[in-house]
């Protein structure tokens, strides 16, 4: 019986065992393989959509700042950012969110996508492919405390040029939408720890500390005495104007608040009463050799008409030592040192005194450019710089160390984050 004489040897015979186990190891090899693949393709799908998910949430956010369509800004962001392959269906974009931690933002968006795409191998052995779901919610955020803001939409907002050496106790901000809204060219330094632009911020790792936090095309920073509304004082029927008043290097004066027409140029020792002293028109020009000394001042600047507001030219060596009212003295004025109208200044107004130069108050030129150059030694412990254009030069330290009278000022940054 020749075939059961065979098959009594093919069971006795072990010598084709390891190719038996070899394909059974090979079957299971290509199946992790293909697993691994396919899970690969997965994970990268999922990080895909969360990129272009919170791409969404913030153009979202950022145009509920604007007062634009959020849903199409935040729909249009995630056609832009998902992978062409992807099969999106962006199930939701609300505001203020449906779910989470910030259902009460009506400045937040949430935004939910998903996809579900079939593999080659899984689908051998699942009929219907895995759901990937993504969301995000994006929302304005603080971004920290600026005491040098320019506030002008165009050109560069904050410049630091030469060998300008600028120590500050608070962020520089810049609505400027120019690729270098902040400039900081050469050698210049500005020790600050945190820079917010609406454009690009131009500076290496010579110019600002390795720690300093930089926000490049950010939300525009909302002029924190805007909500005051300042105004010039109307000039009273029957109110005396002081024209072009000047003094002399031997001079040793006290002033009045009052109207000064045509400037005031001042060279000797000048002692301020507490007060307002609007300059309409002209210049506040005070030489190297002059010291001007007031507690609970203010300067108005104003002028004739557009372009046309004094503006302040104190030269280096100049001694200042000026401190702008508080609440008690004058609560229309508190806080505020120099103040130009809106109407703005065809002239920028320089700051450049030397070591003797201690200005507590806000500087506020909100259509108007300032130049600050310090020399070595110049210090001031509370002083705020809101203007149009803001270059500096020379060498200073500016902290905002300031009273609690000054706390009501709003000296924040927005920027749009994802939170969730």
């Amino acid at each position: 019986m020749p075939f059961l004489t065979f098959l009594s040897r093919l069971r006795s015979d072990r010598s084709g065992g390891v190719l038996i186990f070899t394909g059974i190891g090979f079957v299971s090899l290509v199946g992790a393989a293909g697993l691994a693949v396919d899970t690969a393709q997965w994970y990268l799908w999922r990080r895909q959509l969360q990129q272009a998910v919170d791409a969404g949430a913030r153009a979202g956010a950022l145009s509920l700042i604007q007062r634009d369509g959020y849903e199409s800004s935040a729909r249009r962001e995630i056609g832009r950012n998902a992978d062409n392959t992807l099969n999106v269906t962006i199930e939701r974009v609300s505001s203020p969110p449906g779910s989470g931690g910030f259902t009460g933002d009506t400045g937040a968006v949430e935004v939910i996508a998903s996809t579900r795409q079939s593999l080659p191998f899984s689908s051998v052995f699942i009929d219907l492919a895995p759901e990937i779901r993504s969301r995000a919610v994006a929302t304005r955020v603080s971004d920290g405390e600026y005491c040098v803001i320019a506030l002008a939409p165009t050109g560069i907002g904050v410049r630091a040029i030469g060998t300008a050496d600028v120590n500050l106790g608070c962020g520089v901000g810049a609505n400027s939408g120019i690729q270098a809204a902040i400039d900081l060219t050469g050698t210049s330094w500005i020790d600050a720890p945190s820079f917010h632009a609406v454009g690009g911020i131009d500076a290496s790792a010579k110019n600002i500390p390795a720690d300093a936090e930089l926000q490049p095309y950010g939300v525009p920073i909302t002029d924190p005495l805007l909500s005051r509304e300042l105004k010039v004082p109307a000039k009273t029927e029957g109110e005396s104007c002081i024209k072009n008043y000047s003094n002399q290097p031997k001079d040793n004066v006290t002033l009045s608040p009052g109207r000064y027409c045509g400037g005031m140029t001042l060279k000797g020792v000048t002692n301020l009463s507490p007060g307002v002293y609007i300059l309409d028109g002209g210049v506040l020009d005070v030489a190297s050799s002059a010291s001007l000394i007031g507690d609970g001042v203010t300067f108005i600047m104003t002028g004739s008409g557009a372009g046309n507001a004094a503006s302040a030219k104190i030269v280096g060596g100049a001694t200042l030592d000026l401190t702008a009212p508080t609440g008690a003295q004058n609560p229309t004025w508190k806080n505020i040192l120099f103040y130009q109208d809106p109407i703005g200044s065809s002239s920028e107004s320089t700051f450049a005194g030397g070591a003797e130069l201690d200005l507590t108050g806000v500087i506020y030129m909100p259509n108007g450019d300032v130049r600050f150059t310090g020399n070595s030694g110049q210090s001031a412990e509370c002083l705020l710089l809101v203007a149009n254009h803001v270059t500096f030069a020379g060498t200073s330290k500016l902290n905002n160390n300031c009273t609690t009278d000054y706390a009501e000022l709003d000296l924040s940054a927005s920027v749009v984050k994802v939170v969730e």
